[in-house]
């Protein structure tokens, strides 16, 4: 099946193209300020970052919207969805309370309340979707470090989301993602760092583009082979 790019790689895309405009804009022989080139540079490179996170958002916030519109019943879900989703965050906390404390009466009435709610037929195969909100997917784990991407697939059922999209791209996107994070927290921290030039730091920026590309790509296969292709959001 051709890959389709996301709406949120698309989305993603114009966001970049403005950023790369605007250094563009403030290397040329227009502007002769070093520090407003260095801010913008800093800038481009903090907000491309924030770009990154607010594509993992939608591209996430899209799924559960499809499966959900789509009629997508409980077991063409990966299973690790759904077991996430069946720890609800109020009912895992209750259990923490009681190997802490042991405390089984506690520990009853805290779990009693969900007792017959729809939540649980997500449990069941065969059954509609129950409601459920995509940000609990995500909303923890977005900032694209490394460490959160691996943790954020894998509640997709994608065991190492590096070694599928190593295989799309056939290059370490592992090393590609931490190296622009690396960048980011530098220039969070101290502003232009020392020993780089504009075309280090706007290769840096590139790559990561190719990284999202490369996460588009494998999660389209993924969305494809599970929940089928109507549930893709391009």
């Amino acid at each position: 099946m051709a890959y389709v790019r996301s709406r949120a790689r698309k989305q993603f895309e114009l966001d970049l193209a403005n950023i790369l405009a605007t250094i563009r804009a403030a290397y040329s022989p227009q502007c002769s300020s070093t520090s407003v080139r260095e801010f913008a540079l800093c800038s481009g490179v903090l907000l491309c970052s924030a770009k990154v996170e607010s594509y993992l958002e939608d591209l996430l916030a899209d799924w559960a919207k499809a499966v959900k519109s789509n009629g997508v019943t409980t077991d063409k879900v990966p299973r690790t969805v759904r077991a996430f989703l069946l720890g609800q965050q109020a009912l895992t906390s209750a259990y923490r309370r009681f190997i802490a404390e042991e405390d089984e009466a506690v520990l009853l009435s805290r779990v009693e309340p969900f007792i017959g709610k729809p939540h649980f037929e997500i449990a069941i195969d065969g059954r509609p979707l129950p409601v459920f909100s995509g940000s609990v997917l995500y909303s923890d784990r977005k900032y694209p470090s490394p460490k959160n991407l691996k943790r954020l697939f894998g509640r997709f059922g994608i065991a190492n989301v590096f070694n599928s999209m190593n295989r799309i791209a056939r290059r370490d996107t592992e090393a590609l993602l931490k190296s622009f994070n690396d960048l980011r927290t530098e220039m969070a921290h101290v502003g232009m760092p020392v020993g780089l030039s504009v075309t280090d730091i706007k290769k840096r920026i590139v790559d990561v583009q190719a990284v999202v590309g490369f996460v588009d790509r494998m999660f389209f296969e993924h969305v494809a082979k599970t929940v089928g292709r109507d549930c893709w959001t391009s």
